[in-house]
């Protein structure tokens, strides 16, 4: 009987976790929620920094502007923070070579994002991958419902 009052409980205790009003950001222009499970949970996310937004949500940089930045971080919560966090990206844009980016950190990675072969107008799809939890928690999957499937930033140099 103990153990039934016990798995009640957890289960409780659960259900009350999920069910609860929690803090968490959809998908933007410049924000990925890599959230674990449900939005807001476990709120790791990806940022884009650098890109102005503009119309549509379509983003821009400046003609000279060479590079964007990228941060992958864990959440805010006590102990999770401090978590391994991995991060890459891939540049593509046509008639250029790709470039490719990767770091790894604990609470939080930075990357330096290479927008080369400048001319004007030029488009740059910045694909990510992100591991959280120190590798337990990959980022897009099947587990983070606003990212289950691969969502490139798409960046334009301004005329």
């Amino acid at each position: 009987m103990r153990r039934v009052r016990i798995l009640a409980g957890v289960a409780t205790l659960v259900v009350g976790l999920i069910g609860a009003p929690v803090a968490g950001a959809a998908n933007s222009p410049t924000f990925r929620d890599c959230s674990l499970f449900v939005p807001g949970f476990d709120p790791d996310f990806v940022e884009l920094s650098g890109a102005a937004v503009g119309a549509g949500g379509s983003l821009t940089v400046p003609p000279g502007q060479r590079h964007v930045q990228l941060e992958a971080s864990e959440s805010s919560d006590p102990g999770d923070s401090s978590g391994h966090v991995t991060l890459s990206a891939a540049v593509t844009s046509p008639r250029a070579p790709t470039q490719t980016v990767a770091g790894a950190g604990v609470g939080k990675v930075l990357l330096t994002v290479p927008l080369v072969h400048g001319g004007l107008g030029r488009s740059y799809t910045i694909s990510w991958s992100a591991t959280f939890d120190n590798g337990n928690h990959a980022c897009p999957s099947a587990f983070t419902p606003e990212n289950t499937a691969p969502n490139p930033f798409v960046v334009t140099r301004a005329h």
